[in-house]
């Protein structure tokens, strides 16, 4: 019986865990955003990456960072139909997020290294060829 690569770690489930910094980012940059506006513009994000997220795992991310104290919550019930919670990023989120900037940037440089020495093993010249070679 082979290997289910589906569920192992090379598969790339593991990135989803990676969505914080992402949310963080997007906050930042749309103050005030709310849920589904936020799930909508990570999803446009990652569209040409043949990667997708859920809705509901972004709320849990959401949800998860406030009660850390990352993001703060206001409920605005200005528009008819229900009330929206509007995510805003708290100093201790503006902390996180430059935490994640200085932690992607060493995971960047150990990843360039990693594909340096795999090209050189595997002659791959190309991130086509990267692309091609892990869909065969």
């Amino acid at each position: 019986m082979g290997i289910r690569f589906q569920d192992c770690p090379c598969s790339g489930k593991a990135m989803r865990r990676n969505v914080a910094p992402w949310i963080l980012l997007t906050v930042y940059k749309q103050e005030g955003a709310y849920g589904y506006e936020i799930n909508k513009i990570l999803q446009t994000r990652f569209q040409d990456l043949d990667f997708s997220l859920n809705i509901a795992g972004i709320y849990r991310h959401l949800k998860s960072m406030e009660n850390r104290g990352i993001l703060r919550t206001e409920w605005d019930t200005r528009d008819p139909g229900p009330a929206r919670r509007r995510y805003y990023l708290t100093q201790d989120g503006r902390q996180c997020l430059a935490y994640w900037l200085q932690t992607l940037r060493l995971q960047a440089k150990w990843i360039g290294q990693f594909f340096q020495d795999a090209r050189s093993v595997f002659q791959i010249t190309s991130d086509a060829e990267d692309v091609n070679q892990r869909r065969s």
